[in-house]
């Protein structure tokens, strides 16, 4: 019988980055189509105070859920070196533990929603105007937890053990699922929030059981045994995934402090307005967030087996397309905002049209420069480098946009505040290309095989 190929580690880097890159990419940006989709139903259906209390919610379930991707990315990125050093037993047990917490977690999750979602409310600076819809979106929402969380471990454990496709498929299925029944819960049976949270829940069981055909597979060889009894590992591992939960806590943080400064200077139309500018910034975050997927399941494989010529064209590959990519996404947002816009704000209202439209030019440039911060973050907790990967994301997402935020507000009021978001971009990437030449593959790896070297 023949041996199956391992992509990250033989035969051409770019066919490898390839296999792992287009799935991870099309299963992000359909996941980015998810939320966009609900916001425009909910948009004409429901109307801006339905969008309004959606978007103050968001930096609750971008917290919460970091800890989930910590978990889940460390996990698997732990895996993936185990997968590289040919021990499959120690990656089965990793993912088993994970599965553990990541259940455990989601029923935490579950019992601390229904106790105190009113004064969460509060504290998220709503007007108590919104507080019915809001728990219509949550009170629905919370009881998919489970399987949202389970869902997001098999993601990464699935894509890492090199099934790829598989993961990208259960994501496309479950969004457009969740797009028939938005159509049917909120555009015919009127079912405001409450069938928006429903559909995005009943797609979160549709991919998890894709995912879990995994199974059925001849190669397969992910399995959930009873963990041995060193749990140390996993406080390892989620300590290796803690840049990515740094990247969800501090965009929910400054979503949270962008919202208050919006809503008291606009009220709810301008929480609306921004958010569409936030959409707008969506696809594109999450194609890079792709790329660094595809990056972390192959690096992490290449760093498990000591291969650091592969490690270095990985790199220069994902690059390459973070470079095209920030180009062409700040173009277009720059020359076709308005036409986004116009899905979700009705024309006829024309201040909040001119209001998202600036939050929208001030904020296109960011993508010529987080792409890039996004891709060295995920090479360091590959290479198991956590420390380093989280300053970068907690200084990008949170510490400087924070920073430059009070200094425009009290000291360069003539200077639109979310222009602070993209220039805590442009200060951490300084950081981010110096770490990454002192981490560099040769570096974290410094005596490569000469036998592992081949000619692309």
């Amino acid at each position: 019988m023949k041996k199956s190929i391992n992509p990250a580690l033989e035969g051409s880097p770019v066919v490898g980055y390839l296999k792992f890159a287009i799935p991870s990419v099309i299963a992000l940006l359909a996941m980015s189509a998810a939320p966009i989709i609900d916001g425009l139903f909910i948009a004409n259906f429901v109307g801006v105070e339905g969008l309004a209390a959606i978007n103050l919610i968001i930096p609750v379930f971008t917290i919460v859920l970091g800890v989930a991707y910590m978990i889940a990315i460390g996990g698997s990125v732990t895996a993936g070196k185990f997968i590289g050093e040919k021990n499959q037993e120690a990656a089965s047990d990793i993912f088993s533990k994970t599965l553990i917490v990541g259940i455990l977690y989601s029923f935490l999750l579950l019992l601390a929603g229904n106790v105190w979602s009113e004064g969460l409310f509060a504290l998220l600076g709503a007007q108590p105007d919104l507080f019915p819809l809001m728990h219509d979106y949550l009170d629905w929402l919370l009881w998919f937890l489970p399987t949202y969380i389970v869902g997001i471990v098999y993601y990464y454990y699935v894509r890492i053990s090199g099934f790829p496709t598989l993961v990208s498929v259960a994501i496309v299925v479950g969004v457009l699922i969740n797009v028939i029944l938005n159509y049917l819960l909120i555009g015919l049976l009127n079912y405001g929030l409450a069938g928006a949270a429903i559909a995005t829940g009943i797609s979160s069981i549709v991919m998890l059981l894709i995912m879990l055909t995994y199974r059925l597979f001849k190669d397969s060889w992910l399995r959930f045994n009873f963990p041995k009894s060193d749990w140390k590992i996993m406080a390892r591992a989620a300590y290796n995934g803690i840049s990515d939960f740094m990247d969800e806590v501090s965009a929910g943080i400054v979503t949270f402090v962008l919202n208050l400064i919006v809503i008291k200077t606009w009220g709810s139309g301008g929480v609306a307005a921004f958010s569409v500018a936030i959409y707008s910034l969506y696809v594109g975050y999450l194609f890079y967030f792709g790329l660094s997927e595809a990056l972390q399941a192959v690096s992490s494989q290449c760093f498990g087996a000591k291969n650091v010529y592969r490690l270095r064209e990985f790199l220069k590959i994902n690059t390459i397309m973070v470079v095209i990519s920030g180009a062409l996404f700040t173009t277009i947002l720059f020359f076709f905002g308005e036409v986004f816009i116009g899905f979700f704000i009705d024309p006829g209202e024309a201040d909040l049209v001119a209001l998202s439209r600036s939050f929208i030019l001030i904020l296109s440039p960011i993508f010529i420069f987080n792409g890039l911060n996004i891709m060295i973050s995920g090479y360091l907790t590959a290479v198991h480098r956590p420390g380093p990967s989280a300053s970068i994301a907690v200084l990008r997402a949170m510490i400087f946009p924070l920073a430059l935020l009070y200094i425009l507000i009290n000291y360069f009021p003539e200077i639109p505040f979310p222009a602070a978001v993209t220039g805590g971009e442009i200060l951490a990437l300084v950081l981010a290309v110096f770490l990454f030449m002192k981490f560099r593959p040769s570096k974290v790896v410094p005596k490569p095989s000469p036998a592992l070297k081949e000619t692309v």
